[in-house]
């Protein structure tokens, strides 16, 4: 099986075959974009707590229970470095999992399940009450979601200030 890869500027979630390993070993990879949801956090949490961060951290352990109930293992992936993204600062990278007796199918699953359990956990706190697409989104219309939100909360805060200030 191919690697699979789901990237845009808020977010990444890729899945590859381990090199050189068994049929069925993947190594997970998983980061955000703190700078991109930078409008959407905008203080809504406290000091050093980044909902971004902390969903990408969660994201690790949703990712385990999600595989365990598959009947997969998610370990550590030990001697493997995290996933260098080059599209500039502000992204925060997870350490990568090793998941083992995945099929493809089970892959695809776990891919779709990652980004929307991410985008659903960091505007939790982020965007309270927002409507997360029901469906999977591709990687451009996922953005295109995330940018509508980032110009509503980014309008709400300008006018706020400019009532506090006018």
């Amino acid at each position: 099986m191919q690697s699979l890869e789901y990237k845009n500027a808020f977010l990444y979630v890729i899945i590859r075959p381990e090199d050189g390993a068994v049929p069925g070993r993947y190594i997970f990879y998983s980061g955000i974009n703190t700078k991109w949801f930078c409008r959407l956090a905008w203080k809504k949490a406290g000091i050093c707590s980044n909902p971004a961060v902390r969903g990408i951290q969660l994201l690790r352990t949703h990712v385990s229970e999600f595989v365990a109930k598959q009947g997969m293992i998610a370990d550590k992936a030990d001697g493997i470095e995290a996933f260098a993204i080059d599209r500039g600062d502000g992204w925060w990278n997870e350490n990568p999992l090793r998941i083992e007796g995945a099929s493809a199918e089970k892959v695809r699953e776990l891919l779709e399940f990652s980004v929307m359990d991410l985008v659903k956990t960091v505007l939790v706190v982020c965007v309270p009450g927002v409507q997360v697409p029901a469906g999977f989104l591709d990687q451009a219309a996922m953005q295109k979601f995330l940018e509508s939100l980032s110009v509503a909360e980014e309008r709400e805060r300008v006018m706020a200030f400019e009532k506090e200030n006018c």
